[in-house]
């Protein structure tokens, strides 16, 4: 849906820090749907709060583009750590899976009790946990990111199953 950039932030008194911004794909920013869903995926990134889910920063429009600006986490991605250890005819320690499985876990659990501006729940299901989608920090922080295909009840555009 987006292309991936790493950026600084500036502010006052010499005050940075990098983000990852993420902008749509050129071909998809005149769909409609596509850009409601986008937009849906930065509204919803937004209300969730939790140290285990990416921290979304700002959505925004530059030239007629949307851009997220999200906490920029470095590290990898645990498909990125799953393909290294695999190249090298090693496996994750099942006690390293366990944490990570449980990190994730609390992360989701934190959008699922996510709730509106009404204190209502959101119903927030993320639909697509997958390896590429759970970060692993330099420091050992493991974060959940892209809700792109996730669902609630305040999203404007739906997603189908397998779409």
């Amino acid at each position: 849906m987006g292309a991936l950039f790493l950026a600084r932030r500036e502010g006052a008194a010499g005050f940075q820090r990098f983000v990852a911004i993420k902008v749509i794909h050129a071909h998809l920013a005149t769909d409609p749907t596509f850009v409601r869903m986008f937009v849906d995926e930065a509204l919803l990134s937004a209300k969730v709060q939790h140290p285990n889910v990416v921290h979304v920063e700002e959505l925004g429009e530059w030239n007629g583009s949307y851009f997220l600006a999200m906490e920029y986490v470095p590290g990898c991605s645990l498909a990125q750590l799953l393909s290294a250890l695999s190249r090298a005819g090693r496996r994750l320690s099942p006690r390293v899976a366990a944490y990570i499985a449980a990190q994730v876990a609390d992360g989701l659990h934190a959008a699922h009790e996510t709730r509106g501006d009404d204190g209502e729940l959101l119903g927030v299901v993320h639909r697509d946990v997958s390896p590429q989608n759970v970060l692993l920090s330099w420091d050992g922080h493991v974060k959940v990111i892209d809700f792109g295909l996730a669902k609630s009840r305040a999203q404007a555009e739906r997603t189908r199953v397998g779409v």
